[in-house]
């Protein structure tokens, strides 16, 4: 993978500067597993991954490739598309493939997939305590090999962002990696770019690394950091 031209490598690249064993960060889509095989390998023992894709193919990918790199997770099988009651009921997840997981996926298990949209990242940040959040991972568009029309949509998306920003601790970075080249994907670009023009350059850092010379649609990597507190951090 060259890392000058590749996207994904310097997505990475954002994350691994400042996660470390022991932190809680979250693939707001989990794909293929590859990004949330990344972060496990990042900050586990000790940290926390949270993985979320509306899917279920997916989710089965993400678990399997995390069990041959010798990962086992939790795995919340439910839409979660009813009401805030249902949270309450989040201590036991549909399957647990870790038998330490005795308090289920919002409590002591490493790794958690989630199988729903990433826009419920608000509820169930709040539905549970939780370690100060020090990262995110985004790849939007379709799932690579899978049904080109299920794509991440703006509003979600972008719901998304707003619950992580409110729960990224001082000093951890938000990183999306835009794909321009798809049926609908020009509106949730726009969506997104809008969302990182506005976020206060007093609270926030942001870099966007593009292509200028590469033909066709690039990717595009967009990154926020958000800033200590003058006088101290959290």
């Amino acid at each position: 993978m060259n890392s000058l031209t590749s996207a994904v490598a310097w997505s990475r690249r954002f994350l691994t500067e400042i996660v470390q064993p022991g932190d809680f960060v979250i693939d707001g889509t989990a794909g293929n597993g590859q990004d949330t095989l990344f972060l496990a390998e990042q900050v586990l023992p000790g940290g926390k991954v949270w993985a979320f894709d509306i899917q279920q193919k997916a989710i089965d990918a993400t678990a399997a490739r995390l069990k041959q790199s010798g990962y086992e997770a939790a795995l919340w099988l439910n839409n979660l598309e009813s009401d805030d009651a249902e949270l309450s009921s989040l201590n036991q997840p549909a399957q647990v493939m870790e038998p330490t997981a005795e308090n289920g996926c919002l409590s002591s298990s490493e790794i958690c997939l989630f199988r729903c949209d990433h826009s419920r990242l608000a509820a169930l940040l709040k539905a549970k305590d939780h370690p100060p959040l020090k990262g995110a991972i985004f790849n939007l568009g379709y799932l690579p090999g899978g049904d080109h029309t299920v794509v991440t949509q703006a509003e979600t998306t972008v719901a998304a962002l707003e619950a992580l920003a409110e729960e990224l601790a001082f000093g951890g970075r938000i990183v999306v990696v835009v794909y321009v080249g798809h049926e609908g994907a020009e509106g949730e670009a726009a969506a997104v770019d809008n969302w990182w023009r506005n976020l206060s350059p007093k609270a926030w850092d942001t870099v966007s690394i593009q292509y200028p010379n590469r033909t066709g649609r690039p990717p595009y990597v967009l990154v926020a950091e958000k800033k200590p507190l003058k006088g101290g951090c959290r």
